[in-house]
């Protein structure tokens, strides 16, 4: 059983935030036609310039019927909206007012289909400070907060959090949409915004917020501010990554118990009660001493040593996996999160699993990504009705591809 079975998704997105959003609403069973323009989306026009690289559209694309239009074109426009007429969900992730200029924004669509749930993905949101901005992940992040801990090293992102964050919450608010409007009747614009997303995710910049008026009495107790207890260049001793003899762990002792268990493993009971260690904030007072005396035991064995004897006293602990060790996990194997698609052209990809489970639902794997404009006549003739004819005659004028 598919919970999203029935429901019918228009999918205007680009890159990575808009298809993971979609991504999401087709693998629990919508039916979800992504709507490219000639060119194609940006990010497939990416992965083609490496050979074989298009592979990996199907990691957020799958599950999808795909059509090719110009929308700018008042002919390509009237196949968007009379899609839209005919379904539930509208997403897009382009700059706010640019579908407005196509006769394709919330209010055009609205007419046709008064109930429709219209998610609009944006960089900063359609209201605020210069809404027309362009935005990708890496802006999202910088100004969500995320990258203060890097301000003079100038790292590129090690992953898209901005994207995938802003997909999963755009999902969630279409979902909770759906929810109102069973109860209602009632559709809207969800207007979202992935600098939202990242500063609603930023743990450190919203605890600073709140502990303004006493920052100053707690930076004088901990010795630094409250942002900086966790920061990348100091490690505490209740949590961090410490060096193993192979690579490194994360262990987290943040309760009396477990930090007295860690100490008794690594041949140092008396510290659980020296003074310098007996609780966290005299261990942020002296971690460097404290995080010596873990690294003095852990780089003495292999993170897979470490593990086995953590867990056994259930001390929260993990290996700090490399991209092929997390690859090759058997707990993510036992949970399905390893999958495959068969593609016509590129034969079996690799792709995730789906991260919730039910007792009583799943998600499925029933086709690849697209290719660019595969299923346009499909769509057009047996979802709109256009005749073998009217479909050719949008095919010659390359209205559609």
């Amino acid at each position: 059983m598919h919970i999203l079975s029935g429901l019918k998704v228009v999918d205007v997105t680009q890159f990575i935030s808009g298809s993971r959003c979609t991504q999401i609403l087709a693998d629990m069973g919508a039916e979800v036609v992504k709507v490219e323009p000639p060119g194609g989306d940006t990010l497939r026009m990416i992965f083609k310039l490496m050979p074989g690289a298009e592979r990996c559209y199907s990691v957020f694309n799958r599950n999808k019927y795909g059509i090719a239009l110009d929308w700018r074109d008042s002919r390509g426009g009237d196949i968007v909206r009379k899609l839209a007429a005919r379904s539930d969900i509208f997403v897009h992730n382009l700059i706010p007012g640019s579908l407005e200029k196509s006769g394709l924004g919330y209010e055009d669509i609205r007419k046709l289909r008064p109930d429709i749930i219209y998610t609009a993905i944006s960089g900063f949101g359609a209201t605020g400070v210069r809404p027309d901005r362009a935005a990708f992940d890496i802006i999202a992040q910088a100004v969500g907060g995320q990258y203060w801990n890097d301000q003079e090293t100038f790292l590129l992102p090690n992953n898209y959090w901005g994207d995938l964050t802003s997909g999963a919450y755009a999902a969630i608010a279409t979902l909770l949409a759906l929810i109102h409007r069973m109860k209602t009747g009632e559709g809207q614009y969800i207007d979202l915004s992935m600098q939202d997303v990242m500063y609603f995710s930023n743990y450190r910049a919203m605890v600073d917020k709140a502990l303004e008026p006493i920052v100053g009495d707690v930076a004088e107790r901990l010795g630094r501010k409250p942002k900086d207890v966790l920061n990348s260049s100091d490690r505490m001793p209740f949590y961090g990554f410490f060096r193993s003899s192979d690579g490194k762990v994360a262990i987290v002792a943040l309760t009396a118990r477990q930090w007295k268990d860690l100490m008794t493993l690594i041949g140092r009971p008396e510290a659980a009660s020296d003074p310098k260690f007996s609780n966290i904030i005299v261990q942020i007072q002296h971690h460097d001493e404290a995080v010596a005396i873990i690294e003095e035991w852990t780089t003495r064995h292999t993170s897979r040593e470490i593990i086995a004897v953590l867990e056994d006293k259930k001390i929260p602990c993990g290996i700090a996996y490399t991209i092929d060790q997390v690859n090759g996990d058997e707990n993510l194997r036992q949970r399905d999160m390893f999958m495959k698609v068969s593609h016509g052209e590129f034969g079996e990809i690799d792709v995730p699993g789906f991260p919730f489970k039910f007792s009583g639902a799943e998600g499925s794997l029933r086709m690849p990504a697209p290719g660019l404009g595969e299923h346009s006549r499909m769509v057009l003739e047996e979802w709109l009705g256009y005749s073998a004819g009217e479909v050719d005659a949008l095919y010659k004028e390359k209205i559609i591809l």
